[in-house]
């Protein structure tokens, strides 16, 4: 099937649009965090999603005058792990419905790769998680 010649579908186009507005906003968190955050494995996670959420071009959602990095830290270093676990199974969940509601395999493929990068960040920090719990019971 020649991608060129098939239009978008609506779940197709909603579908990228939010993917594309979710990531732009993880590319400016994850830049607050990585300004902000003294753990090095909370630091690591963020990295890796900036990684993630930066492969992205056009068009303009969230950008880096949207975020203060000069600003006091919000938050915990562990609520920012909380966090980027928390938003990550939304992600898994938003991933896998754009996957299946996808005609073109273009698209199919994006979303595919999403899923893969997304259960990596998963397990990344569900393992951060548990060790950090575990050293919590422990002390």
């Amino acid at each position: 099937m020649d991608n060129q010649k098939n239009r978008l579908t609506s779940s197709e186009i909603t579908s990228l649009w939010a993917q594309y507005i979710q990531d732009t906003m993880s590319v400016c968190i994850s830049k607050y965090v990585l300004a902000k955050v003294k753990d090095s494995e909370v630091y690591s996670l963020f990295e890796f999603t900036l990684e993630l959420a930066e492969k992205l071009d056009l068009p303009i959602g969230f950008t880096d005058k949207g975020v203060n990095l000069d600003a006091p830290p919000l938050f915990r270093d562990t609520f920012w792990l909380v966090y980027i676990h928390e938003m990550t199974m939304h992600g898994l969940a938003g991933y896998s419905i754009s996957f299946s509601v996808s005609a073109r395999k273009d698209i199919r493929d994006h979303y595919y790769q999403c899923n893969i990068d997304a259960m990596d960040l998963y397990n990344k920090s569900i393992e951060i998680l548990i060790w950090k719990l575990e050293i919590f019971i422990l002390t």
